[in-house]
């Protein structure tokens, strides 16, 4: 037995594994960061386990997503097969000595990426088992899994013969291609074994200790996975034994510079669907591409590796914070040849006494129209408020808004003033409101609503940042007449039109007219400003009186504005062409995900989510009502507020919380983490003050809230990217008793 274990550990694969853990761990930190990500510990709530454990690709699942994560995982393999190879192969000399020794010592390799392989496998059978009405078929996993093992061996086929057709092994020196190799001693026949040139340089015997076996590597797997034991070569000519592995380094190199500039020309064929690979895939690929890059550095540099690539980082970050780099994403429909200055007289003036005047007399005017359309004498005033989550919530904002517009035979909408919201909510509800305007057949295209809406917006985003974002930082795209950076914003933005049939594709002054007239309510877009955590609202309407609460519209307060009214900021950069899209957008910028916008101001400000400063809408849509307040109490029977979430009682206390000194060092403030917490219990209080400034006859509150059940392992995520499982869910769920009970109360309203 003690030989068997002693043989085991000087195996050539062991070894290999156990230097890897000695000398690559920041190699290793990459498939840690990947293990993480695929079995759900990193980025649950945001769905990352998802785009590995259900990938997509042209709209459908299945064998075809999982081939194209096979084969990005093959390239990822053989990464890192490169990168160690060239770190850590010349410490293994008898390779040389053997015919296609990158071949071997990649089967040798193997034992970290076969046994990831399977972990990851068992990940996804792990989760096509069957859940509540979630039945996949044998024949699924059955697809899933060859897809996936077929991408692996196409990708290593292919790499195998690349490198079988280029490199060198000892067999390139035998007398029918040049001299014959330094073999086994002097003295015999230029054909037979054995021969040995003069000159030839064998390693000294001090060295051979050090250079020939330094591990102590007693046998090796070789392409028939049968154990081999290893020659001694230190009577062979050491610079023979070099000139292998130069050639053999030299062509890993080149191979890892070619494969960087597929992905550059990839980069120009973003907008062909084909080209939009699994957004699994991509993260792979640009895992790839980091382990590539460490190798590299690690390789000519040695021990300033670590010392280098911090320098490169700050470097990086002081190159691209010089004007000629800092020009960030911009809004499309903007016009970034002139700025506007950004200050607090700048902002005090939005609500001047006339301004004010007029937007508030334009607003009850529209408030005029919206009455004149309903058939009561005093109809209900109902306002909708969607909270953020990814497709999620956009999926059932849709849903639930729908369904009761369904149901009360098409009163909802009609009797729907306001639309507020963050993120993927308010995405639903723009889509759903412009269907309304623009669908000649929205009653009966519901369903099909509700499937474009599931759709992908992930993978052209995913491949963007690998391929362009990297690769081709400064191709341009033109939008609306005007020349933008082209990065992953506009990869979002293509897809999102042509997931909606295009029709949100229009400036945002072309909703002007429509909201006039109350054919569709109003909608505030209110992304958060990064530098001073003020609210961007946009609107084609002017809405001065969003920008300061009420008691200091009436003079009774002086405070200072904590909304700017996107319009009469920039009036002179093309305000009213900014793309409807490119709004939507702005308010679901979740960081890294999706770029910060940079606005044409002196000094620039910088837009993300809506969510930092209100994730359910409630915010906005207590400003609005309060400021019309007493128009809503002469002219309505009541304001009506619908508020449609998703998670938002999920976060719950753990009842065993036990945290580590290290844990504590890195959430030293406690509550201040806890944005989102925060948010409900600031907007339980704003529902109450609408609640005492209307009176409980006058105010209404009917809650829709998603909670995935927690019987289900993988949850429901706010990811741009959804499952056929998380679909079903969230669809389900308005048929359960607690959200029909609260239809019923809102039917009882319209009826």
């Amino acid at each position: 037995m003690r030989a068997l274990l002693s043989g085991i550990h000087r195996s050539f694969s062991v070894q290999l594994f156990l230097l890897h853990l000695r000398s690559n761990s920041l190699l290793l930190l990459v498939w840690v960061l990947l293990a993480l990500m695929m079995s759900g510990v990193l980025g649950p709530r945001l769905g990352l386990q998802y785009l590995f454990l259900d990938p997509e690709y042209l709209d459908s699942d299945g064998f075809w997503a999982y081939l194209i994560i096979g084969l990005a995982y093959g390239f990822f393999v053989m990464s890192w097969n490169l990168s160690t190879y060239l770190l850590i192969g010349g410490y293994f000399n008898f390779l040389a000595s053997l015919s296609r020794p990158f071949f071997k010592y990649c089967i040798n390799n193997a034992l970290l990426p076969l046994g990831f392989f399977l972990f990851y496998c068992g990940l996804v059978v792990r989760f096509m088992q069957p859940v509540r009405d979630f039945h996949p078929g044998w024949w699924e996993i059955a697809e899933s899994l060859s897809g996936l093992v077929l991408g692996l061996v196409i990708s290593l086929f292919l790499y195998a013969l690349y490198f079988n057709l280029t490199n060198r092994d000892i067999s390139y020196y035998r007398p029918q291609f040049r001299e014959p190799p330094p073999n086994i001693g002097p003295g015999q026949s230029r054909r037979g074994r054995g021969y040995r040139r003069t000159g030839a340089r064998a390693l000294a015997p001090k060295l051979m200790s050090i250079y020939d076996n330094p591990y102590l590597v007693k046998t090796y797997l070789n392409e028939r996975l049968k154990y081999k034991v290893v020659r001694s070569v230190a009577h062979y000519d050491s610079s023979v034994l070099m000139s292998i592995f130069r050639q053999n380094h030299l062509n890993a190199i080149l191979l890892q510079f070619s494969t960087i500039i597929v992905l550059g020309t990839l980069g120009f064929l973003i907008d062909v669907p084909f080209f939009q690979i699994p957004a699994g895939a991509s993260f792979i690929v640009l895992l790839s591409l980091i382990i590539a890059f460490i190798g590299a550095i690690s390789y000519w540099f040695s021990e300033w590796r670590f010392t280098l690539l911090v320098v490169l980082l700050f470097g990086l970050n002081l190159v691209t914070s010089s004007s000629w780099f800092h020009h960030g994403n911009q809004a499309y429909g903007l016009d970034y040849s002139s700025s506007a200055p950004y200050n607090d007289t700048r902002l005090l003036a939005q609500y001047e006494s006339s301004v004010l005047e007029n937007d508030l007399a334009a607003t009850i005017g529209i408030l005029e129209n919206w009455k004149a359309k309903q058939t009561e004498e005093k109809p209900p005033f109902f306002v909708v408020c969607a909270s953020g989550g990814g497709l999620a919530a956009a999926l059932w904002a849709i849903h639930v808004v729908q369904t009761i517009e369904t149901c009360s035979d098409g009163k909802l909408l009609q009797h729907t003033g306001l639309m507020t919201g963050a993120s993927g909510g308010e995405l639903g509800l723009a889509y759903l409101r412009e269907a309304y305007l623009s669908d000649t057949a929205f009653s009966e295209n519901g369903v099909s609503r509700l499937e474009r809406m599931g759709q992908d917006l992930l993978n052209p985003v995913a491949f963007s940042l690998v391929s362009n974002d990297v690769f081709l930082p400064f191709t341009e795209v033109e939008v609306g007449g005007r020349k933008y950076r082209r990065d992953r914003a506009y990869g979002f933005e293509r897809e999102l039109n042509l997931n909606t049939q295009g029709w949100m594709d229009k400036p945002l002054v072309d909703y002007r007219e429509p909201e006039q007239k109350a054919d569709i309510p109003l909608l505030f877009v209110t992304p958060s400003i990064v530098e001073d955590g003020r609210r961007m609202v946009i609107s084609p309407q002017g809405v001065s009186y969003m920008t300061v609460p009420a008691a200091s519209q009436r003079g009774d307060l002086k405070l200072r504005p904590d909304m700017v009214d996107f319009r009469r900021l920039l009036p002179g950069q093309s305000s009213d062409s900014l793309r409807f899209t490119t709004a939507l957008r702005m308010n679901a910028t979740y960081p890294y995900v999706l770029p910060l916008v940079t606005l044409p101001t002196r000094p620039s400000i910088r837009l993300m989510d809506a969510g930092y400063r209100d994730n359910y809408g409630v915010a906005s849509a207590e400003r609005f009502l309060s400021v019309f307040r007493d128009w809503l109490r002469e002219n309505t029977s009541g304001v009506h507020l619908i508020q449609v979430s998703v998670f938002r009682d999920s976060d719950k206390i753990d009842p065993d919380d036990r945290r580590g000194v290290v844990e504590n060092l890195f959430s030293p403030v406690g509550v201040a983490g806890n944005i989102l917490g925060t948010q409900i219990l600031d907007q339980e209080v704003l529902l109450g003050q609408l609640s005492d400034l209307f009176g409980p006859d006058m105010f209404h509150l009917y809650r829709f809230n998603y909670e995935p059940h927690a019987e289900d392992p993988l949850e429901t995520s706010v990811s741009l990217h959804m499952t056929e499982r998380e679909q079903q869910q969230i669809l389900l769920e308005v048929d359960s008793r607690k959200m029909q009970l609260e239809i019923d109360k809102v039917l009882s309203v319209l009826k």
